[in-house]
C-alpha cells in the first residue's frame, strides 16, 4: 500500500508542478510540500518505532498506518493550484480525505478521517458525525491513534524544516524578519494571553510576524506522543525555534520566558 501510495503523491505533486512552472513562488511551494510530505513520513517512523502502541500492531497495519502519513498531505498541491489560479481557498485536509475516499485502495476510515481532521482543533475531530457513529471500540482505538500521530509526525517535520532549512522554507511561514517592518516585529499581547493557555494560538488573535512565529511555536502544545517530543529534543527544536524567534522581536526576557513555558509544559506533561 505504502509503494503505491508514494507513486499517487508524486503524480499530485508532477502534476501541480506542469500548471505552475511558470511561478518560481508556487514551484518552491509545492516542492516544499513533497519535501514536508516525506519528512512527515520520517518523523512518524520514528514515532511508531517508539511507541509502545504501535509496536504491538502487525505488518500490514503499520503499512497502512505510513500511508495515511504519507498521504495527510495528497490535496496540498490541488491547494496550491487553486491558488496559482486565484480560485477560492480549499480546506486540504477535507479535500484529500474526498480523494482517497473515492480510490478503493485508501477509502478506510482509518485514513481518510484522521486526514480531514489534522489540520483543525481536536475537538472538530471528536464532533465529527463519522467518528460518533464509530460503534467498534478497536476501530475508534485505532482511528484516534492515527490521528494523533499524523499530527505530531506534521508538527515535528515543520519544525525541522523551519530549523534546519530556514532561507529556504521559513518565507513560506512567515515573512523573513530582515525584510519585514519594525510595526510587526511585536508579539501582541492577546497572542501572548493565549499561549500561556498552553494551546495552539487562535489564528484570529495573529496581527504580525512575530504572532505568526510564536503561533509555530504553539504547536507544541498540541502534541500527544512521548516519542514526537523526544525526537523533538533530539533534533533540539525547541530551543532553534525560540532562536527563530527572538528575530522577531527585541525582549529576550520574554522570549526566556515563553520558552521556560513550553519547556515546563512538555516536562509535565510527557515523564
Amino acid at each position: 500500500m505504502l509503494k503505491n501510495a508514494m507513486k499517487l503523491l508524486y503524480s499530485e505533486y508532477e502534476k501541480c508542478l506542469s500548471t505552475v512552472k511558470n511561478s518560481k513562488f508556487h514551484v518552491q511551494y509545492a516542492e516544499e510540500k513533497i519535501h514536508h510530505s516525506l519528512q512527515v513520513l520520517g518523523a512518524g517512523n520514528y514515532i511508531i518505532k517508539h511507541e509502545k502502541w504501535f509496536q504491538k500492531q502487525n505488518e500490514d497495519f503499520i503499512d497502512m498506518v505510513k500511508t495515511a502519513v504519507l498521504l495527510h498531505d495528497i490535496a496540498r498541491f490541488e491547494e496550491i493550484i487553486g491558488l496559482y489560479n486565484k480560485t477560492p481557498r480549499i480546506d486540504h485536509g477535507v479535500v484529500g480525505a474526498e480523494k482517497l475516499h473515492n480510490m478503493s485502495k485508501y477509502n478506510d476510515i482509518r485514513i481518510t478521517l484522521p486526514i480531514k481532521h489534522h489540520g483543525h482543533v481536536k475537538e472538530k475531530f471528536y464532533e465529527d458525525a463519522e467518528y460518533l457513529a464509530i460503534k467498534d471500540d478497536k476501530l475508534r482505538d485505532e482511528v484516534e491513534h492515527i490521528f494523533w500521530l499524523i499530527r505530531d509526525a506534521d508538527k515535528v517535520a515543520n519544525f525541522n524544516i523551519v530549523c534546519y532549512e530556514t532561507e529556504k522554507y521559513m518565507p513560506l511561514f512567515v515573512p523573513n524578519p530582515d525584510q519585514t517592518p519594525s510595526s510587526e516585529l511585536k508579539i501582541s499581547q492577546e497572542v501572548i494571553e493565549d499561549f500561556k493557555k498552553h494551546k495552539t494560538v487562535d489564528y484570529k488573535l495573529r496581527q504580525t510576524a512575530a504572532d505568526h512565529s510564536l503561533t509555530l511555536i504553539s504547536w507544541f502544545f498540541d502534541l500527544n506522543y512521548k516519542a514526537s517530543v523526544a525526537f523533538c529534543r533530539k533534533l533540539n527544536l525547541i530551543k532553534l525555534m525560540f532562536d527563530g524567534l527572538q528575530n522577531y522581536h527585541s525582549d529576550k526576557v520574554l522570549n526566556d520566558n515563553l520558552k521556560d513555558e513550553v519547556d515546563k509544559f512538555l516536562e509535565n506533561n510527557f515523564k
